[in-house]
């Protein structure tokens, strides 16, 4: 923790370690003086910006350093942002995991994907089930979300109760899974809430979020209507979605083909838990449905975000092995942008409609709605549990900040709202909170088997390749001696065109002989000697070209 007041020993702390001031990577700790459980373990899916990157997952480096405190990973539903990192945390902690069914089974699938054994330690939980984990005892209650068996959790702590929304909206008569219980959320918070932590995604919404059952009549008319085959893109974990889009199939005279292995992963586990109800038969291969009428096809596929491997974006791309888009062919997104994916999102949506696709989204049909609470039903959650300390969480800056205004006009004190963000430490006792220091909690990048902290710099070093490029210096030397024989060679790639190349490097390589020549290098380290050149060169580059290339010094011993 960086260097501040002096942490309160009879303190509860309240680490966000991901999902504050950022959709995604949520994970919350929280700490007394003998215990800490962690709530969730998401990942966050890269912006551009991020070159190459698979997944940013949370930094636990603060827990590994007190793993023997750490009780239990409490997990509130299943979808990537909430569990996604499970598998790395499971590689430096070995603690027992609680959650949901569905979550249950997805992680279990994402420790199988990992090559990780089955862990006796994860334990399935259903709402109303209790688990004393030292200082703590936990109570999962069910919300309505976007994805069968979501929860918020309840914890028992020494100071009071602290209730943990997860991500909930209301909703009375959901398609699938349960309405939220408010019912048991009232028996939880009727001795008093210490703390409230809830979502705040849709804090800067006003009114109430709709029902799935709001769609269904849209979807299914889309879908009887659609002279050609049909395209369904959604998020896998969308559960009711996907029931709405069998249904209409069925009653439609369409067969199904999947398109894309999380759609066949969260069907199979959401059939095999009783959450999707499918008819026999209902269900062909892509190779089947592309000898079948045109109007007797629905395809379910990955890809409403623009995924570039996503079976969608594929297809877009004319490089799916099995379909192809043809004139006539509808294509419904059954989803809207997470922000930071607009750009790929339109761009698969240009190329389905230069394709010949008519395309169907939810600004210009109901074909969708969000599984996230807005400002009236957060308003009905504050007011139900009446605690005496509030955080919003699971949003962006703008987001927790709204949520806890709103929070402070439905009486909480404005003192006692506190909107942190990844990385602070927030302490609270019966008397007041504080946020007293921080933690090391920034992106951990995954890279295939690769994990990087924000310290290392290959992010920055991909950013500069792909915007100026890259130039090697090669330096000749003596095996024996390291002196530099002769003058040293430069190539490059992606910086300047072979015309410009020549004067402009015959420039560069007089300039840093001048360099090598005034200064004393027969004597330097290869380090010192790499540093000195690359320095040189990227001044000299920058002051001719106003540009600023990866410069990679290499030593070619003779």
């Amino acid at each position: 923790m960086s260097p501040g007041n002096k942490s309160n020993p009879k303190a509860l702390r309240v680490i966000p370690l991901g999902g504050l001031g950022e959709i995604g990577k949520n994970m919350m700790a929280i700490e007394t003086a003998d215990d800490i459980v962690i709530i969730d373990a998401g990942v966050l899916f890269p912006a551009a910006e991020m070159m190459g990157i698979d997944v940013v997952i949370p930094n636990i480096s603060y827990l590994v350093e007190r793993a023997d405190k750490v009780r239990a990973l409490l997990i509130t539903h299943g979808h990537e942002d909430h569990i996604g990192a499970v598998p790395y945390v499971l590689k430096e902690l070995d603690v027992p995991i609680y959650a949901p069914p569905m979550a249950e089974a997805l992680i279990r699938a994402r420790l199988r994907e990992h090559k990780l054994p089955n862990a006796p330690k994860i334990n399935s939980i259903t709402p109303g089930e209790r688990v004393s984990l030292g200082d703590f005892e936990a109570e999962w209650f069910s919300v309505c979300h976007s994805i069968p068996d979501a929860t918020g959790i309840a914890l028992d702590t020494p100071f009071g109760k602290i209730i943990h929304s997860g991500d909930f909206k209301i909703d009375h008569d959901p398609i699938v899974g349960n309405p939220s219980d408010f019912g048991a959320l009232s028996r939880i918070a009727g001795d008093g809430v210490f703390l409230l932590m809830a979502d705040s995604t849709y804090a800067e919404e006003e009114g109430h979020s709709d029902s799935d059952r709001t769609i269904v009549d849209s979807i299914h008319r889309l879908i009887a209507d659609a002279e050609g085959r049909v395209f369904l893109s959604s998020f896998a974990s969308q559960i009711a979605r996907i029931q709405i889009a069998v249904d209409s199939a069925y009653a439609s005279g369409r067969k199904i083909a999947i398109l894309g292995r999380s759609m066949q992963n969260y069907m199979r586990i959401a059939q095999e838990l009783g959450h999707l109800e499918v008819p026999d038969d209902l269900i062909v291969s892509p190779s089947t449905a592309n000898s079948l009428p045109d109007r007797e096809v629905l395809f379910l596929t990955t890809g409403s975000q623009g995924e570039p491997r996503a079976a969608l974006a594929r297809i877009a791309r004319v490089d799916h092995r099995e379909v192809r888009i043809k004139r006539g062919d509808t294509v419904i997104i059954s989803a809207t942008p997470i922000p930071g994916n607009e750009t790929a999102i339109y761009s698969t949506q240009d190329d389905l409609v230069r394709l010949g696709a008519k395309l169907v989204h939810h600004k210009s049909n109901a074909v969708h709605v969000h599984g996230h609470a807005r400002r009236e039903e957060l308003k009905g959650l504050i007011n139900l549990t009446r605690p005496q300390y509030f955080v919003p969480v699971h949003g962006e800056y703008r987001m927790l900040q709204a949520h806890a205004e709103l929070a402070v006009d439905q009486g909480v004190d404005e003192h006692d709202a506190f909107v942190i963000t990844d990385g602070d430490v927030l302490e609270l006792d019966n008397d007041r909170g504080r946020v007293n220091g921080r933690i090391d909690a920034g992106h951990v990048y995954v890279d295939g088997l690769g994990l990087w902290d924000e310290q290392v710099n290959v992010i920055d070093e991909r950013r500069m390749l792909s915007e100026d490029g890259i130039v090697t210096v090669i330096i000749p030397r003596n095996a024996a001696t390291g002196r530099i024989m002769g003058a040293p060679h430069i190539t490059s790639a992606g910086f300047v065109s072979d015309d410009d190349a020549e004067k402009l490097f015959k420039d560069t390589v007089e300039e840093l002989r001048n360099y090598l020549d005034r200064a004393r290098t027969g004597n330097l380290e290869w380090t010192q000697l790499e540093a000195s050149v690359k320095g040189t060169v990227e001044k000299f580059l920058h002051k001719r070209t106003r540009r600023r290339p990866l410069v990679v010094p290499v030593a070619i011993d003779i």
